[in-house]
């Protein structure tokens, strides 16, 4: 059996070597970077994604005035190593912290019964990001790694926390807005139980993203949060559900022993993926393929 797994698990990762050989993508870059095959022009390449990247934004740093997108801009700089004072990061990351604590943000927003009996009203939580105003839907909202929100309510606690991780990723978390939504995505009890289905399981991963490196004075009571939803793991590697791929994702943003177990522990389920007829050309399956490789690597 386990040699079994060991011959997939080569397989998937000898497919994405395959995959990734020749793409002139942010993903290629860091593909190869991963796997220690650099091409000869990545350098070259990942200077022209930036300087790319940086011109798509807005006057205001946004890219097309969407929170998710300025956010997944930023965050695809920090990852091809644009220093945190870099034009393009400084510009992204500014519009970001503009939209904290805007009208649209739900949560922290007012006061009203329903919210307040569950602590998610002004009162109690703050420092949330706002997708848009609220007579402006956002959802259905897709991710980068293809996982989809469909309720509204889901769909601005999801861009929140995609927004939260990237300024923390740029160096913003000793801003105390920064800091309050952290504390306060800590303070939601029902979050991190995977019995209270007020909150789904792709909800649940957001947040363990957004806190994976939190601030300083916060991070033993974030490793007590991630360790609760590391602990709802199936026995298949997967999270009753999550999206396998956006579940592995948000677990690997914060590199612990525990989420390294975790990893290893979907490392079958992934490769049987990444093997399936189709698998790399169905919709976002760069950056999935991408999630795949690191998963991987991890699992050693």
């Amino acid at each position: 059996m386990a040699q079994t797994l060991s011959r997939e698990r080569s397989a998937a990762r000898a497919r994405l070597t395959e995959y990734f050989r020749e793409r002139k993508t942010r993903a290629g870059v860091l593909a190869r970077r991963l796997l220690g095959t650099p091409a000869p022009d990545d350098a070259v390449l990942s200077e022209h994604l930036i300087r790319e990247r940086r011109m798509q934004t807005r006057i205001d740093g946004s890219m097309d005035a969407g929170l998710v997108p300025t956010a997944w801009a930023a965050w695809e700089l920090l990852q091809l190593e644009a220093p945190t004072d870099q034009s393009g990061v400084v510009r992204t990351v500014g519009f970001l912290l503009g939209r904290q604590e805007q009208p649209g943000r739900i949560f922290g927003e007012g006061c009203r019964p329903y919210m307040h009996e569950r602590r998610l009203c002004s009162h109690y939580v703050g420092g949330f990001f706002s997708a848009a105003p609220e007579e402006h839907p956002v959802a259905p909202l897709t991710f980068p790694s293809g996982v989809v929100v469909s309720d509204e309510r889901g769909a601005r606690f999801a861009a929140s926390c995609f927004a939260l991780r990237a300024v923390i990723r740029a160096g913003e978390d000793r801003r105390e807005g920064v800091q309050r939504h952290v504390a306060s995505l800590l303070d939601m009890d029902g979050l991190w139980s995977r019995d209270d289905e007020a909150w789904t399981a792709d909800a649940r991963l957001f947040a363990f993203g957004a806190i994976a490196s939190a601030p300083l004075p916060l991070r033993d009571r974030a490793a007590q949060a991630r360790a609760r939803v590391l602990e709802g793991q199936e026995p298949d590697g997967s999270w009753r559900g999550a999206d396998p791929f956006h579940a592995l994702d948000m677990v690997l943003q914060g590199p612990t022993p525990e989420a390294r177990a975790a990893v290893a522990r979907a490392a079958p389920l992934l490769s049987g993926v990444i093997l399936e007829d189709g698998a790399l050309e169905r919709e976002a399956s760069e950056e999935r393929a991408l999630i795949a490789l690191r998963a991987l690597t991890v699992a050693g």
